[in-house]
């Protein structure tokens, strides 16, 4: 990245960027990713702040679809590769422990990005850098295990050397063992077990003893009771197992020797892998941040120029929940360069002036900012912040000096990509001076075309920008009603400080602030009241205009489903109509077929009664299909008619008209020529006058069957009273009777029992009892028909 003046750093530093980034060096996973963001600075280079963002965007995309990357086995091996650069220098086993989980991460890092470069191109850049060596990554993991030891597999030598080592060592002992048992049988040990003197295997001995046992003395207690003698007679056993010990730790260095060779000529390779894999920590602490505080990856302006939308300050994120953070929107720049922010201490003109700047900077050094997406920042070559009090006992520098230092800076070194933020302008030294003093300094901004943007409580300040070309006013909107902050910014209107209003609140005496008042002057307080006013009636305003954006939205949202389904409609409607036309000459063919086949059939038949029943019911059926196809699509939204027996009655949609001759709950039996048919309710239309046919009512030349309620079969004898029941009920069912009365005396009982039996084998017969006392009693039987 390209270096920065000496005042860029001075004034990120007060816009506190180093503590968003002190929050994205906790989200690295390796120290020296941890340190590598702490030295992060912005960068005035467009295409590489571009890139950086795109890796970044990349990355969360990533991390959010995968939960994280593999990189967490990157070791410092830094100081282990600088370390074998000197001849003759060998890596501990630790050092190469780091070297080979490195490679391993470097080699699963290779792996999991060559599988999703697609995805991710802008990642796909990493992987020239990679290293890959599976051979060296292969012998450091079969030579050393993860508790820090050389393997017995690391060579044939040494498994050798260390079976030897384990026989020598139980030969050593058992012959140990049996020497102390005869010593301590003899009562000249203190305590009857082994133990290991200068690498050798030695006994305790009473100090009083130690001449009866022949040996070496090695050394004694602390407290001179004891000696620990090695026996003669085990010297040589001894030797052997030392000589092997020598001879382990010798091929144990020449493992780590050869080793460390393999490492020395992959070392610039590993170094360039090792920093890539630090690189892409870097960049994943960044992703991990974005995810964080839900941020985006803003545009860079072609020319200078900050539009924030939805924006909010990150470190205040760090402390508070986003919606208790309120969000920013300005912009500024082409024809607009500087604005002047005015309104009540605390009321959140600091805290804008350091969201413009940290935002601005955040971008600039490729990192995602809590803002939408849509908006942007240009990558200023200078930034100059005057924000807080510099003031210095030691220097002899007071708060206005400092600010004047600031000042004499920026202006010596402002140019047309420069921002420029200063808190409180011209304060700190006489009014009248400091706001003539503020003026020029902000037009001399102005004509070097700098983007500034400046707080003030000064009245000429506020009238200096709304006549000043370029210049505009800003304030920070103040709730008249609970005399507090909404921190919320509003370009193009001045603010008031509201001061007495607060000192009200406070509880100022009302003479204090009386006398207050008239202090500042007559012209002072009309222009604050009317400062007020116009802050009142811009809330409301706002109040209304959000209102009348939600009802334009959602009446937009009514008319969009209303056409929708209009559409929708007069289709289906084109569709319905195009079928009913089709079903209706199908069915007028069928109907004229079926005609002629019924009528054929009952002359054939000497009009049987079931052969009338079933012709008369194909009838029904198809005049029900043919005139009142679509019906059942409409009767749940038809109101029913209120109609009565005797009403002449057409269907909907039809044209022949009826009467009804019986009505039962939402059900109507209706009387059409030769034909009777239970029909809806909700189908009817009650028909005042003669309505002339559509269609012609075709002629089927059936004979007309009269049906009664009651028959009397008093008089006659079993069979023929069983024929006329039976064509009674026929006659009955055909009709569309429910119930009806069979008469047959009380008598002897006879005629009933067979009547009865007969009842109970007949298909038409629902249920049947005998006549209550008002009904005939014994004497009829009353029958329901299905």
């Amino acid at each position: 990245m390209q270096e920065l003046p000496p005042h860029f750093y001075s004034s990120i530093k007060k816009l506190e960027f180093d503590k968003v980034i002190e929050r994205v060096s906790k989200l690295a996973v390796t120290d020296l990713g941890r340190t590598r963001v702490l030295s992060i600075v912005p960068s005035t280079d467009p295409i590489a702040i571009r890139l950086e963002l795109q890796r970044v965007s990349e990355m969360k995309e990533l991390l959010i679809a995968e939960g994280g990357i593999p990189i967490d086995g990157t070791k410092n091996v830094i100081a282990s590769l600088r370390k074998i650069s000197v001849e003759n220098q060998v890596l501990s086993i630790q050092e190469l422990l780091d070297i080979g989980s490195t490679l391993r991460t470097s080699h699963g890092m290779h792996l999991f990005l060559t599988k999703r470069k697609t995805q991710y191109p802008s990642l796909s850049i990493y992987l020239d850098s990679l290293f890959i060596d599976k051979v060296v990554e292969f012998n450091i993991a079969q030579a050393l295990d993860d508790q820090g030891f050389v393997k017995d597999a690391a060579s044939k030598e040494l498994k050798q050397i260390r079976r030897d080592l384990a026989e020598a060592s139980d030969a050593l002992r058992t012959r140990l063992e049996s020497i102390l048992k005869k010593v301590s049988a003899q009562n000249f040990i203190q305590d009857e077990i082994l133990t290991t003197r200068d690498g050798r295997m030695v006994i305790p001995v009473k100090v009083e003893y130690k001449t009866h046992v022949a040996g070496f003395i090695h050394s004694s207690s602390a407290s001179g009771q004891t000696v620990y003698i090695e026996p003669a007679e085990t010297l040589d056993l001894n030797n052997a197992l030392t000589e092997l010990q020598l001879s382990e730790q010798r091929e144990i260095h020449r493992i780590l020797t050869n080793l460390t060779k393999q490492v020395r000529d992959i070392r610039e390779p590993l170094a360039a892998s090792h920093q890539t894999l630090v690189e892409i920590d870097v960049l994943s602490a960044k992703g991990k941040y974005s995810i964080e505080i839900v941020g985006n990856a803003l545009g860079l302006a072609e020319t200078p120029r900050i539009t924030l939308v939805q924006a909010r300050h990150p470190v205040l994120l760090q402390r508070h929940t986003r919606e208790e953070v309120v969000p920013l929107n300005l912009r500024i720049g082409d024809k607009i360069t500087t604005i002047l922010i005015t309104g009540p201490n605390a009321g959140g003109k600091t805290v804008t002036l350091k969201t413009i700047g940290l935002l601005t900077a955040c971008t600039m050094a490729g990192l995602h900012v809590p803002a939408a997406s849509e908006s942007e920042i240009y990558p200023f070559k200078h930034l100059f912040v005057d924000i807080g009090d510099d003031q210095s006992i030691e220097t002899d520098l007071s708060t206005f000096s400092s600010h004047l230092i600031n000042m004499k800076e920026t202006i010596e070194e402002v140019d047309d990509e420069s921002l420029v933020l200063v808190d409180e302008i011209g304060a700190g030294t006489d009014p009248a001076e400091g706001a003539a003093l503020a003026a020029a300094v902000l037009t001399t901004l102005h004509q070097k075309k700098a983007i500034t943007v400046a707080t003030t409580h000064d009245g000429f300040l506020k009238a200096f920008a709304h006549e000043y070309v370029g210049m505009e006013n800003a304030s920070m909107e103040f709730d008249q009603e609970s005399l507090r902050p909404t921190y919320r910014l509003r370009i193009g209107i001045p603010g008031s400080s509201f001061a007495f209003e607060l000192a009200e609140r406070i509880g100022i005496a009302k003479e204090v602030l009386d006398t207050a008042r008239q202090q500042v002057g007559v012209e002072k307080t009309k222009l604050e009241t009317l400062i007020l006013e116009l802050e009142r009636q811009t809330q409301l305003l706002s109040t209304q205009l959000i209102e009348t954006r939600i009802e334009r939205e959602r009446l937009a949202e009514l008319t969009q489903d209303y056409d929708l389904k209009v559409k929708q409609l007069k289709k289906e409607l084109a569709e319905v109509k195009r079928k009913a036309v089709s079903e209706a000459r199908d069915l007028v063919r069928s109907a004229k077929a079926n005609i002629e086949r019924s009528v054929k059939e009952i002359r054939e038949s000497n009009a049987r009664p079931e052969v009338v029943r079933t012709a008369r019911q194909n009838l029904q059926q198809l005049t029900e299909e043919l005139y009142h196809q679509d019906s059942s699509n409409h009767t749940e939204d038809r109101p029913v008619e209120s109609l009565s027996v005797g009403d002449q009655v057409r269907l909907h949609d039809g044209m022949q008209v009826g009467e009804i001759i019986q009505i039962q709950k939402e059900y109507a039996t209706v009387s059409w020529g030769n034909a009777n048919m239970r029909v809806r309710l909700q189908n009817l239309v009650k028909q005042d006058g003669a309505l002339p046919a559509k269609y012609p009512i075709p002629r089927t030349d059936l004979p007309q069957i009269e049906a009664k309620n009651e028959i009397d079969l008093r008089g006659l004898f079993g069979d023929d009273a069983v024929n006329q029941v039976q064509q009674f009920l026929d006659n009955a069912f055909v009709s569309g009777l429910h119930r009806v009365d069979i008469i047959h005396g009380k008598g002897t009982g006879a005629l009933r029992k067979r009547v009865t039996e007969f009842l109970k084998t007949c298909p038409h017969v629902k249920s049947f009892r005998l006549g209550e006392w008002n009904e005939g009693g014994t004497g009829v039987t009353v029958v329901e028909i299905s």
